[in-house]
């Protein structure tokens, strides 16, 4: 938790701050042995004349008082935090302490018992170019701090390499922001801004690039450390800590060593065709006399927030005005002219999709205006250009003209927004945030696997949508593929994967993995962080797969008495449930299609056991804990059967045609921005047919919804 010596170097175009850790976390570290042998050695001193002190008579009568109501008194090192109370001990200000509790903090039992830790990383080789990074007990970070550090776009260059042998889920590390908080080293603030996989070594070390936005209120300081849980808590990583000590020693055993890390910046951006609308409108009105700018600068930017509608010259005389008394108070032109802006960006015309007419009417859309629609469905933002010119040309609305601007903005980056987006809504993926995991029970499942998890559906779908020739849908009910980056690869314990970049990954013939049943962030959506839910993994297949939603739970719903205090396997619980009439006729559908996916722990990895243990109300176990081998057999509600998830995962694969419609009316209301209706029953069955005629390519579905009427009418 060091920062500098940094050394600035002049750049061309920025400023690079550099910190060699060899000359920050090393010296830190000797620090601490220094400081911890010197705190023992005066305790040591203090300690014998605490220990002849209290055998007298007086003061055994005095710790037998103090035993009555403070038990602690009696273990080896926290007898030495109550001296204060006897007589006749030395002071311990003497021996440099604030007080006795002070000292007895620096029993060998206490700090001491981490010294062979910061001995053993002291004595590690390579420290002469760089340091290694620690898990637990202090020198856990390398931080990057400037004392200016002005708003603008960076790139992080970290030096790095793994220690030979280190396990492959120890070879990421993460970059964020330092907690200033005490204990040390509880991590990074909040959530690490990214995570990144080690593929260097420390002989032939890799240049990992990060690139970092600052703003004005963001922290002036940047961390590197290796990736852990992002909770606060890490009291399973001292858990773990101590039972490395058990086996050798010292504790955690070092898995990455850090050469140098720099921090390169602000660079100027490029201009480019995706220069914000703001910034395309003073360019264009630089050079004009202050007043006619601002008047100019005004129209132009209400015309693009209006989306190519020309505001009323009131509107433009009004917003002059109030730039004007801004000005005459004081304000330089660039402070005057953001109040009419932001009077721009709270006005009707931008915060609503306008489609003026009356609701009752019924008309098609003239094409600036399926211009804004098609943009916010596919790019969840407004027209470019070409849409505008295309619009302004009244060619749009040809079905040919439209086709080919589909596929343009679908295969345009920006539609990741319309990705994201409707996979959120459509799977509802709200949920994979609902529950904070367990962390001792899954220590890989953290934010950055959880992150990791929810890209892999979304360039899942991506990657189908962009893909018109074999991008058919039901490839999310099974396939021999996944997307992963070295991350998730190495949380799945699929080898030969590194990097950060999500990749296409072929998969052997026995995975569980491939399409949506196989991905991680299903089943933790379907899990509460500690335990599976097959009643939520069923309920979500039925909803979302098979397009046969069961109706919401009943209110109320009774307790099975006889479960009391007893251990049952997850399918003997829900079995029992099927014994209350209420609960029967939905769970008869649901509960069968959860037990298929059981194989699946709580986190999304494959297991094939299972087991309970009753907790108390601080959350420990308690009593004996029940294993059981997963049984994943099952029927779907008046059939067919199945035998174990790969079984299960194929006949839900056959119903493409249930999941095609069910993906269909999740389209239309993303795109109408509606829910879907009885009156939308046409509409679902001809886009559909549309698909099916193309072998359900997932951008037919999309072409076939934009070239509808329901789609280019009001």
């Amino acid at each position: 938790e060091l920062e500098g010596p940094i050394t600035e170097v002049a750049a061309t175009e920025s400023t690079i701050f550099r910190v060699e850790p060899e000359q920050t976390i090393n010296p830190d570290n000797e620090k601490e042995i220094a400081e911890i042998e010197d705190a023992y050695a005066r305790f040591t001193r203090w300690q014998k004349g605490v220990d002849k002190a209290a055998k007298t008579p007086a003061n055994q009568t005095k710790i037998a008082e103090i035993r009555k109501t403070e038990p602690r008194i009696d273990s080896p090192f926290l007898f030495y935090a109550f001296a204060d109370q006897l007589e006749g001990v030395p002071d311990a200000k003497d021996f440099g302490f604030r007080d006795s509790n002070k000292a007895a903090s620096a029993h060998p039992g206490r700090d001491r018992s981490n010294l062979a830790y910061h001995k053993h990383y002291a004595a590690l080789p390579h420290r002469d170019r760089g340091a290694y990074l620690k898990l637990a007990y202090g020198t856990g970070w390398v931080v990057v701090a400037a004392k200016e550090l002005p708003p603008g776009n960076y790139v992080m260059r970290v030096r790095v390499g793994a220690v030979k042998d280190t396990p492959t889920a120890r070879r990421f590390i993460q970059i964020g922001h330092p907690q200033r908080l005490i204990p040390r080293n509880r991590g990074l603030e909040g959530r690490a801004i990214s995570t990144h996989q080690v593929t260097g070594t420390i002989e032939n070390p890799e240049t990992i690039e990060i690139p970092l936005t600052v703003g004005s209120d963001t922290p002036k300081q940047f961390a590197i450390q290796e990736k852990q849980p992002n909770t606060g808590n890490l009291k399973e990583l001292w858990d773990a800590h101590n039972q490395w000590k058990k086996k050798n020693g010292f504790g955690h055993p070092p898995a990455i060593w850090i050469n140098w890390v720099e921090l390169e910046g602000p660079h100027s951006e490029a201009k480019s065709n995706t220069q914000s609308s703001l910034q395309l409108v003073l360019d264009r009105n630089s050079r004009s006399t202050e007043q006619q700018r601002a008047r100019a600068i005004l129209t132009d930017f209400a015309n693009a927030a209006f989306r190519d509608v020309k505001p009323d010259t009131e509107f433009i005389d009004r917003l002059v005005a109030i730039y004007e008394t801004r000005r005459k108070a004081g304000d330089s032109f660039d402070e005057a002219i953001r109040t009419p802006l932001s009077v721009i960006l709270a006005s009707p015309g931008f915060l609503y999709l306008g489609e003026p007419g009356e609701e009752s009417n019924r008309r098609e859309l003239n094409d600036r205006e399926l211009a804004v629609r098609l943009s916010y469905f596919l790019w969840s933002g407004p027209p470019d250009a070409e849409l505008i010119e295309l619009a302004a040309e009244n060619e749009l609305h040809q079905p040919e003209v439209l086709r080919q601007q589909v596929d343009r903005l679908i295969s345009d980056p920006r539609s990741d927004e319309f990705v994201s987006g409707f996979v959120h809504q459509w799977l509802d993926m709200e949920r994979l945030d609902l529950f904070q995991f367990d962390v001792k029970l899954y220590r890989d499942f953290d934010e950055s696997t959880r992150a990791a998890c929810r890209r892999e559906v979304y360039e899942s779908f991506s990657h189908l949508l962009r893909d018109s020739t074999h991008g058919r849908l039901g490839k999310l009910l099974k396939s021999d593929y996944v997307f992963v980056n070295g991350l998730l690869a190495t949380y799945y314990g699929i080898d030969g994967v590194a990097g950060d970049e999500f990749r296409k990954i072929k998969l052997p013939a026995d995975s569980p993995r491939g399409g949506l049943l196989g991905m991680a962030a299903i089943h933790a959506m379907g899990s509460d962080g500690v335990v599976s839910s097959p009643v939520e993994r069923g309920a979500w297949v039925l909803r979302h797969l098979l397009n046969d939603p069961p109706p919401p739970a009943p209110p109320n719903v009774p307790q099975i008495s006889r479960l009391e205090g007893q251990i049952f396997t997850t399918r003997e619980r829900l079995l029992a449930h099927q014994e209350e009439a209420q609960c029967a006729s939905c769970h008869r559908k649901i509960d069968p299609i959860g037990f298929g996916l059981e194989n699946f722990n709580a986190a999304g990895k494959w297991r094939t056991e299972d087991s309970y243990q009753a907790r108390d109300g601080r959350g420990r176990g308690v009593g004996k804990r029940k294993t059981w081998a997963i049984d994943a057999s099952g029927a779907f509600h008046k059939g067919p059967e199945f035998n174990g998830y790969n079984e299960l995962r194929d006949i839900i694969a056959e119903r493409e045609e249930d999941f095609a419609r069910g993906f269909t009316e999740h389209l239309i209301e993303y795109a109408l921005g509606r829910p879907f209706g009885f009156t939308d029953e046409e509409l679902a069955n001809e886009i559909v047919r549309a698909a099916q005629s193309k072998e359900f390519s997932v951008s037919e579905f999309i072409h076939a919804l934009i070239q509808s009427k329901p789609f280019q009418s009001k």
